[in-house]
């Protein structure tokens, strides 16, 4: 509707800058995460990502994201539903894709926004590498 296209307007204005301070986050997730129960993505650096989201995974994401809520640390599982088990494909929900099924029940999104300060990226990495 013409509301969200006029805020929408005013936002692009500001993507490139969003897109690269959200790059720069991720870079640092990616260079300063250093816990061996944590799996990251994995990016060459010749790819331009942008980043919308920084997934995570660990096989107690329950335990992590419990322990990041204790610690004032918000994350999301934005996709905990395998394609293939959603309403939309109900005709393979008989199916098994055992990898898929997995990712599902492992993935955490990390806070991306670019309104973070330095600091508070640099407390949750240290938090992430201490649990």
């Amino acid at each position: 509707d013409e509301l969200q296209a006029a805020l929408l307007c005013v936002k692009l204005k500001c993507l490139d800058q969003e897109t690269e301070f959200k790059r720069r986050i991720a870079k640092r997730y990616l260079n300063e995460i250093q816990n061996p129960k944590i799996c990251l993505p994995q990016v060459s650096e010749d790819q331009a990502h942008v980043w919308h989201l920084f997934v995570i995974r660990t096989s107690d994401r329950a335990g992590l994201q419990e322990y990041l809520t204790k610690n004032l640390i918000q994350t999301v599982v934005h996709y905990p539903i395998p394609v293939h088990k959603q309403a939309a494909y109900k005709e393979l929900s008989h199916l098994s894709f055992p990898v898929s099924e997995l990712i599902h029940k492992e993935v955490l999104s990390l806070p991306l926004s670019p309104v973070l300060e330095e600091e508070e990226i640099t407390k949750i990495v240290a938090i992430l590498n201490q649990w």
